[in-house]
This record gives structure tokens, sequence and C-alpha cells, in this order.
């Protein structure tokens, strides 16, 4: 079809503006619209495209992304904050469930990305792998670069990765453990405080039980896998435990009355306790004749139960 080689299977619809003179055209496929503007914008100089201005009305930076943080408590507040360094219009995030219903701890998102003529592909992209405070998580959306886990770059994976770059500050002149450089907040990237002090975060439950949301090492030395949900399940624990403490604190002053009663009581109990130690002979002497008799009657059971067929059938005559 013409110079822009379009087929009909490609095109989904194709209308016709009158008023503004103009033809509004859908692809089926993305990949078929960038190459099409990609060809329009090769051919704006020659016949017949030179009479035709083509403009994209499509938001190629428009992704859906979807996070997992592996602290359930995380807000979303803080989730959004993070993502407001590398993206634009991030909306509420959308809890991910499963078939039977659970929340499988995934969230997902919708923004626009930030354009930038040095990123990859013309646009800055949010690192797939993330920190907040101690608390790591992971981000996905379609048509994401190449990552490296190493240096936390795009355009690559860890496999090919030969780079010896800090993943903290980007110097290539150091690793990460021996950077010297202020930490940044992981919230906003400032250096004038930290991700517990970032303004566009809200005091969340994690940071209140003083679990996973800290961020007193600024992210430079990274925990162990989980680490951030094992200290915020030690601070549940010691919530519970002194919230024990003080109900059985306040049940203390019942307790000690009713031991007292009890203490009160005892000396009674203690006269009566000779008695029945005078007592146990003969109970001890009536144990041996019960048990005497039970021998007797388990030896007459087989006689019984022989009886019980007739006795079952001369009861079924009577009630007839």
């Amino acid at each position: 079809m013409g110079t822009l080689k379009l087929k009909v299977k490609d095109v989904l619809c194709l209308q016709e503006n009158p008023t503004e003179r103009a033809f509004d055209v859908t692809f089926h496929r993305e990949g078929k619209h960038e190459e099409t503007l990609r060809k329009a914008k090769e051919e704006s100089e020659t016949k017949p495209m030179c009479y035709y201005k083509v403009t994209n009305l499509a938001k190629s930076n428009f992704r859906v992304v979807t996070v997992t943080m592996y602290n359930p408590h995380v807000t979303d507040e803080e989730v959004r904050a993070f993502l407001g360094r590398y993206m634009d219009n991030i909306s509420s995030g959308r809890l991910l469930k499963d078939s039977l219903g659970f929340w499988t701890g995934k969230r997902g998102y919708q923004a626009l990305l930030r354009e930038d003529p040095s990123g990859f592909g013309g646009y800055l992209h949010p690192p797939a792998m993330f920190s907040l405070g101690a608390d790591r998580g992971t981000l996905f959306y379609a048509r994401q670069p190449p990552f490296c886990r190493r240096c936390m770059a795009y355009g690559h994976v860890l496999a090919s990765c030969n780079t010896r770059r800090c993943r903290f500050c980007g110097s290539e002149e150091h690793e990460a453990r021996d950077c010297v450089e202020p930490k940044k907040c992981h919230g906003c990237g400032s250096v004038a405080h930290l991700w517990r002090d970032c303004p566009a975060r809200r005091r969340s439950y994690a940071s209140a039980a003083g679990g996973g949301a800290r961020a007193e090492d600024g992210g430079r030395e990274e925990p162990e896998e989980g680490g951030g949900r094992t200290e915020q399940k030690e601070s549940e624990g010691g919530e519970e435990k002194r919230r024990r403490e003080l109900g059985q604190k306040e049940r203390w002053p019942g307790r000690k009355e009713r031991w007292l009663g009890r203490k009160e009581r005892w000396p009674g109990r203690k006269e009566r306790w000779p008695g029945r130690k005078e007592r146990w002979p003969g109970r001890k002497e009536r144990w041996s004749g019960r048990k005497e008799r039970w021998s007797e009657r388990k030896e007459r059971w087989p006689e019984r139960k022989e009886r019980w067929p007739e006795r079952k059938e001369r009861r079924k005559g009577e009630r007839v």
C-alpha cells in the first residue's frame, strides 16, 4: 500500500476526519506502528510523503509496571515515591491476586516513562531491582530492556557484564563495598536525608513496628535475602510479647486476691489431709477386690456374647 508498504491485515481501523483533513490509522500490533513511523520519518523528504504530516498519537512511553515487594507492609505511597524518580503520572497500586483470591505480593501501576536522550531507547528506565531502606523489591513491565544485577545498568545482563562499577554512586573507580560517597535516599535520591526521613513517604506500619522499612544503612550494606522480613517478625514478636506482659500485669491484682483467699483456706485442707491418709489403706484393699471381680466378668464375657443373638431375636419377637 504505497510508500509505507502497509497491508490490510496490519491495519485495525482507518478513519477519515474531513474537518481536520486528516486520517486516523490504528494498527493491530505496536511493532508495526513503530515500523511505520520510522518509514514515514525516512521518506518525509520524498514524494508523496513530503505532502503529509505524520503525527504519533499513541503514548509509546506508557507502561503497566508490576512491582514485587518482599515486605508486604511497605505502603503504596512508599512505592510510588520511588517510581516518581523515573516515571510520571503514576496511578494508585492495584493488588494482584491469584485464582483463589490470595494476594501474591505483587502490585500493578500505570505510569509514563520520562524521556531521556541518553537513556536506553530514549527513555529513563527505573532499575529492575531496588531497595527501600532494608526492604528489597523488583519490577517488570513490557518492553523492559535487559538489566544487569551487578552494575545496575540497562543494555546487558549479568552473564555478559565485565564492568567494574559501583551500583550506589555509578563510579567505575571502585565497587560498592569500597564506596565512600554520602548515602542517598532510596526514595528521592537526596543526600540530605535517608529513606526513613524522606518527606515523600508516610510513616507506615513497617517503620512504626521497627521492621523492614529502615534506612540506617541507606542500602549501603544490603542484608541477606529476607533480612527485612526477619527484622520485622522479630519486632512484631517483641510488640506482641509486651502487649501480653501488660495484659498479665493488669490481671495480676485479681490473681493476687484469689491467691490470698486460697492461702487462707489452706490450713483447713491441711487438717483434713491426715484423715484422708488414714482412709487410703481401706481404698487400696477395696481396689484389689474390684480387680478380682473384673477378671471374673471378663471370663464370663464370651458366654454373654454367645447369648446375645438369642436375646436380640427374642426382643424382636416381643416388639412384633
